[in-house]
């Protein structure tokens, strides 16, 4: 018994980020706008992000967009790398860093989603969709995010326009993540 509920419940997690519609252009209205309330920046207000979160992308060419997407890998890794193979007494550094560089990034990459869609591997490179999903992954303990690119990675996978098995990591991270877990 208590397995058929557990396996109900992950049915409904995963579809409750699953919605009818398949229209995955920019103007879609189930793409929802990540405010730029940045709660790094509140938490740690002495952290400056590597990257400017308030970048206009409006009217900027596709060329200046893979650079962009460049530019908020180097903000995603180098502190990683450097938590990792770094000295020990930097860590709390690090992860504040880690930290405030993830939600710049994840503001950037809701405004490069509302003017151009799911960043394609045919319009941005593979690196720049890589990237995307990279930073949907780095907030995988929030599943509101996780459940407001589910559709457009969903799709973009079926068109081979993102890498499948990156995609399966979001989906597996979905059904581990209860409803509760959405921060409304």
């Amino acid at each position: 018994m208590k397995i058929a509920i557990a396996f109900i419940g992950v049915i409904f997690m995963v579809t409750s980020c699953i919605s009818k519609s398949t229209n995955t252009s920019a103007t879609d209205s189930s793409v929802k706008s990540v405010k730029p309330q940045a709660r790094s920046y509140i938490m740690y207000t002495d952290i400056e992000p590597d990257i400017d979160p308030f970048i206009e992308v409006k009217g900027i060419t596709e060329k200046d967009i893979r650079h962009l997407f460049e530019k908020m890998l180097v903000a995603d890794q180098q502190y990683r790398d450097s938590l990792y193979n770094g000295n020990k007494n930097n860590e709390a550094f690090y992860s504040k860093k880690i930290s405030v560089n993830d939600e710049a990034n994840l503001i950037i990459l809701d405004k490069i989603v509302q003017e151009f869609g799911w960043p394609e591997i045919s319009v941005f490179g593979a690196k720049a969709a890589e990237t995307s999903w990279l930073i949907v992954w780095h907030q995988r303990g929030r599943r509101h995010i996780l459940c407001k690119y589910f559709d457009l990675m969903e799709s973009a996978v079926a068109r081979k326009e993102m890498n499948a098995a990156s995609f399966n990591h979001i989906k597996v991270a979905v059904e581990q993540l209860s409803p509760d877990q959405i921060a409304y």
